[in-house]
């Protein structure tokens, strides 16, 4: 009766683990975000353990997850790609798991934050992981703001939809001198990376002719 978090490929299926590999064949069920990805993974490697939808809004649906975990069954909780509940849905399942007394165990392995800040050259000793900013102006300045403060790394997801606006908005929190790393795409046949100050960033994105892709942002002020 363990709940196991299992971290999928950021794009690289040569990233999966040989023990989240074992992991998945042994449990009973496969828990996730969407399950057309999650089959495809799974068939990849031949695993056959039924991939089932997670709700993290469907109280009744975690718990009748606890409920299997409790009677014995041992499930896994798996993300669209990188460590689940990071951004992503799960925490609600794991406080229900442990609130009920089950064990839950969770797999290194692939992580966006963890690839993009060392990626970045900037300290990554301490760190604040803001996952996705607040789609309101103010409470995105504020988060902003109240990180900055901390003199810390600070690393962020943003849409390619959004991030050039975000770079603007991190110069008028963080200084034209601060340091930014953008990390495109991680473990991707197009992986990118981009750094300098927030204007450097700023006109390498907008001499593209598209911006695609999913970013994580990393960046630091001149402290």
């Amino acid at each position: 009766m363990t709940l196991y978090l299992v971290p999928t490929p950021l794009g690289n299926l040569e990233d999966v683990t040989q023990r989240s590999l074992r992991v998945l064949r042994e449990v009973k069920a496969v828990y996730c975000e969407d399950t057309r990805r999650s089959r495809a993974l799974l068939t990849h490697f031949g695993i056959h353990a039924p991939a089932l939808r997670y709700d993290e809004h469907d109280p009744k649906g975690i718990e009748k997850i606890v409920e299997r975990l409790a009677s014995g069954d041992d499930l896994a909780l798996v993300s669209d790609s990188g460590t689940p509940v990071l951004s992503d849905p799960g925490v609600r399942l794991v406080a229900a798991a442990r609130a009920a007394g089950v064990a839950v165990t969770s797999l290194p392995g692939p992580s966006a934050v963890a690839a993009a800040v060392a990626g970045s050259g900037l300290p990554g000793d301490s760190f604040v992981f803001l996952g996705f900013l607040p789609r309101a102006p103010g409470k995105r300045k504020r988060a902003l703001e109240e990180a900055c403060a901390l003199e810390r790394t600070v690393v962020l997801y943003e849409s390619p939809f959004r991030v050039v606006e975000l770079i603007g908005e991190i110069e008028a929190a963080a200084g034209p001198s601060a340091r930014v790393c953008l990390a495109r795409e991680l473990s991707k046949v197009y992986e990118e990376w981009i750094t300098g100050t927030p204007a450097e960033v700023a006109a390498r994105l907008k001499a593209k002719q598209e911006i695609l892709g999913e970013f994580v942002v990393v960046f630091r002020g001149n402290d």
